[in-house]
């Protein structure tokens, strides 16, 4: 099964548990109770796998560090805008600074026409904001820029940690783990009645979308073993064209013509990186 069909089962899957949180009204407690879920899900594999070995527990922890910083830059967005907006903002810049982090400070080759493709994906993403990037004003896409640029922290940090682990499984079931503790701490500490009020209300959906968001985030994580960073990064971003067309079909929102025209440069655009990466 090639890469670039993984990435597109991981979107799909991405868009469907994003659907789900979106639904949500307490977006901190709500990503707490998946992360810990997922957490306690992989822990049996541990046994399997083993203790995380020295050359990747730096990239955990940093990794730890990134995803905290990205769940809390998610629910920020998500109280302070529209989800329509902060979204695709976010979503579509994070491969763009991911690339432009990778070329600076890491010497990342890129082709000219990879580059034009990642450009095509970026701008089919932010198509599907609802307003004009000069309508939602300077400072409004300063105070957002720190979504994507959680996004791009904890993409190549675990882009990296899993390149250099030499058993590539044990970073997948170590960065789950790590990742749940921050948040779990933090919710169990201030917001511990709220964070079981919330479990016991759909413990059966938490279950399924925390099944759903580890085979998603597995599969890109095995993909970044598979090919460049940059690839990885932008094509897994067709998540939020996926969420967009769930939102069409099954919560009837408006917007057709543009929703396609999106998918239409977006897939273009992922055609060019697959010719070229």
């Amino acid at each position: 099964m090639s890469v670039l069909l993984i990435l597109l089962i991981a979107a799909i899957l991405h868009a469907s548990w994003n659907a789900f949180v979106k639904d949500q009204n307490n977006g901190l407690v709500t990503v707490t109770i998946i992360s810990s879920t997922m957490a306690l899900l992989v822990l049996p594999f541990t046994f399997i796998v083993g203790l995380p070995s020295p050359e990747i527990l730096n990239y955990l922890l940093i990794s730890t560090v990134a995803h905290t910083l990205y769940l809390h830059a998610m629910t920020r967005a998500y109280s302070l805008y529209d989800f329509s907006i902060a979204y695709p903002f976010a979503r579509g810049l994070a491969p763009l600074i991911t690339v432009l982090i990778l070329i600076i400070f890491f010497n990342a080759e890129v082709d000219m026409f990879e580059f034009i493709g990642i450009l095509l994906i970026v701008s089919a993403i932010l198509l599907l904001l609802p307003k004009k990037i000069s309508e939602i004003g300077f400072k409004n896409i300063l105070s957002m820029l720190y979504f994507p640029i959680a996004i791009a922290f904890y993409t190549i940090v675990d882009a990296e940690g899993i390149q250099h682990a030499k058993n590539p499984y044990q970073y997948i079931v170590w960065v789950f783990i790590f990742t749940a503790i921050p948040m779990l701490a933090y919710n169990l500490t201030f917001n511990k009645d709220n964070l079981i009020a919330t479990l016991n209300k759909n413990k059966a959906r938490f279950s399924v979308t925390a099944v759903i968001s580890i085979t998603s985030y597995t599969l890109v994580l095995w993909a970044y073993t598979q090919a460049p960073t940059h690839y990885v990064a932008s094509v897994r971003e067709s998540s939020i064209i996926f969420a967009s067309l769930i939102g069409l079909y099954f919560f009837k929102e408006n917007g057709v013509k543009k929703r396609l025209f999106a998918a239409l440069i977006l897939f273009t655009g992922i055609i060019l990186l697959q010719m070229y990466a």
